[in-house]
């Protein structure tokens, strides 16, 4: 294993990785380090272009460096930034975000940034239990870590997370969600678990067998949204209403409005009330709860659905991290809708996909909500309108 030193850390790739470059000319990647830090590397992985190191020893540690709250970090594979001073970390973010549209061919807007409470912030997780013991991999590996307690996740459920899985002994997954009303629900996946006790979670699953309540409310600002075992919804409990509310209030009112990829109906509940609205999302258990509520939401893949469509004012979507497909990109195009509102919680696919509508749409806003602290993770709101 060759040793890299003195090699200075100038910027921070998508990802949470420090770059720095060697003197051959090698652009190195190396996890656990932050802008302004000199160090030493041991590289893993040389290629023609650049090189993957690991972090042997810091010679000269950055201003931005910080002692990170949580004792588990640099083993537990969660937090990328713990490492890093809050603001830096925003400052990293917003630096990511005009890197990736560097190539946008108008002027790029202000960007309007919202900042999170960084501590238990999550409402939802999924954690990893041997033999009793609740805890995560490790970075880029299935090593499991056993940790006491996570500053990200809402304390009472991780206590809820880590009980049911002393209690029942229990090995395999374990996925939990809990609303402000300490209601909570989860999923567990294990080999070794037969009988059970739940003393913890108001509704449970075990190896997709259900007990206890199948599905709860998160109470919003534009009416509840139900989630299950397994839905997806937004994982930061003191954003949340706020990244609700200042998506919908970009929305022009008394047009049509398509929704695109729309879960169970964090969006829909508000989007409803201001215009003609149909949405669809593929999964089904997403879409029936939704349903069950009186939310328009068909069962069917973005690109089937926008095949039935010949216009739309407005355009909601919230697509996965893969972003948009060229069919979805394509129909999109045909059916040239006045305004997109496009949320993303990756800007490398989002800046791919607007680059890609640019010929035709212009961003009007911007909002970058800091979702998950301590990590690499942006979470944006972008509005487009058509030139």
């Amino acid at each position: 294993m060759s040793l890299i030193t003195d090699l200075e850390i100038t910027d921070t790739a998508y990802g949470g990785v420090g770059v720095g470059r060697c003197n051959t000319g090698q652009v190195v990647f190396v996890e656990n380090t932050v802008e302004g830090d000199v160090i030493n590397a041991n590289i893993i992985q040389n290629k023609k272009q650049f090189i993957n190191a690991t972090l042997d020893k810091i010679i000269t540690p950055s201003p931005f460096r910080i002692k990170p709250d949580c004792p588990y970090s640099n083993r537990c594979g969660g937090c990328s930034f713990a490492h890093i001073n809050y603001d830096k970390q925003i400052n990293i973010k917003h630096k990511i975000i005009t890197n990736l549209f560097r190539k946008y061919p108008y002027e790029f807007p202000n960007i309007n940034i919202y900042k999170s409470e960084p501590h238990h912030y999550r409402l939802r997780a999924r954690a990893q239990a041997r033999s009793g013991k609740i805890g995560f991999y490790a970075n880029k590996s299935n090593d499991f870590i056993s940790v006491n307690e996570c500053l990200i996740i809402k304390h009472d459920l991780f206590q809820k997370m880590k009980h049911f899985s002393q209690t029942n002994n229990l090995t395999g997954s374990i996925y939990a969600i809990e609303n402000d009303d300490s209601c909570a629900l989860a999923s567990i996946e294990s080999d070794n678990i037969t009988g059970f006790n739940n003393h913890d979670f108001d509704g449970i699953s075990i190896n997709n067998k259900k007990h206890g309540l199948s599905k709860m409310a998160f109470n919003t600002k534009y009416g509840a949204v139900y989630v299950s075992h397994s839905s997806f919804f937004q994982a930061n409990r003191y954003l949340l209403n706020t990244f609700q509310e200042q998506a919908i209030s970009l929305v022009s009112k008394g047009l049509d409005i398509i929704e695109l990829y729309a879960g169970s109906g964090l969006f829909s509940c508000g989007l409803t009330s201001l215009g003609k609205y149909i949405g669809c999302e593929s999964d089904p258990i997403s879409s029936a709860l939704g349903r069950s509520l009186g939310y328009n939401i068909q069962t069917m893949k973005a690109e089937k659905f926008l095949e039935k469509k010949n216009k739309s004012d407005i355009l909601f979507i919230d697509p996965p991290r893969d972003g948009l497909s060229k069919k979805v990109l394509d129909e999109i195009i045909r059916i040239q809708p006045f305004e997109i509102i496009y949320i993303s919680c990756n800007p490398t696919t989002l800046a791919r996909d607007i680059l890609k509508l640019s010929n035709k749409y212009k961003i009007i806003s911007y909002d970058m909500f800091d979702m998950y602290p301590d990590t690499y993770h942006i979470e944006s709101i972008v509005k487009l309108q058509i030139i």
